[in-house]
């Protein structure tokens, strides 16, 4: 939706990749006029990974694989709760960006994720690495916000990335609007963060 596509407007998703050998990936990816081909999520996924087992956790990455030469990065937006697809991203990925929001069930997220990634990295992926941790939707008025972040910087400090993506409603505007944030507010504070978050992925 951030880049003006209704997934249940389409006539492919990603969904179709996990359950017909008759789609291919360059069948669902579409190209968008700010730079990205989308490959496009669907409500039904959910009900595909339902479904799912063990076996079929290196699928996504006979999906992906086929598309490494036409791109210099493929990104995965995963499910934030374990789920059978975050542990087949992790067994793809090389990097793993592990978003944080500061909130009280944060540390639970985080020492889950920590677990999911370590028990990858020991067998299906060893190259995995965890490249940092951004702490987003950051609104550092509330104690709870300023108490996440501190204990998280005392047991993490060498992964906690330079960059804070601050709490606005204005993200939520430029989903209805179709636009990604740095070009619907370019000037907000979050798109500059934004910003020197890639700055700090293609650098580090």
């Amino acid at each position: 939706m951030s880049v003006g596509i209704n997934p249940m407007s389409l006539s492919h998703s990603i969904n179709d990749l996990f359950t017909s050998i008759d789609v291919s990936p360059e069948d669902v990816v579409i190209k968008t006029e700010f730079g990205l081909d989308i490959l496009p999520s669907h409500p039904d996924l959910a009900k595909t990974e339902a479904g799912m087992q063990a076996t079929q956790i290196g699928v996504l990455k006979g999906i992906l694989e086929p598309l490494e030469e036409n791109y210099d990065y493929i990104i995965i937006d995963t499910p934030p709760s374990e789920s059978y697809l975050s542990a087949a991203a992790i067994t793809y990925a090389r990097y793993i960006l592990i978003p944080l929001q500061a909130h009280f069930l944060a540390m639970q997220a985080l020492t889950q994720a920590m677990e999911d990634v370590s028990k990858v990295k020991k067998g299906l992926n060893p190259k995995i690495q965890i490249k940092g941790i951004l702490f987003t939707m950051v609104n550092t008025r509330t104690n709870i916000a300023k108490s996440v972040i501190a204990e998280v910087r005392e047991k993490y400090s060498e992964l906690i990335l330079p960059v804070e993506i601050p709490f606005s409603i204005k993200y939520v505007e430029a989903t209805l609007a179709g636009i990604p944030m740095v070009l619907f507010g370019p000037n907000h504070q979050g798109s500059i963060e934004y910003k020197q978050l890639a700055e700090v992925i293609l650098n580090g």
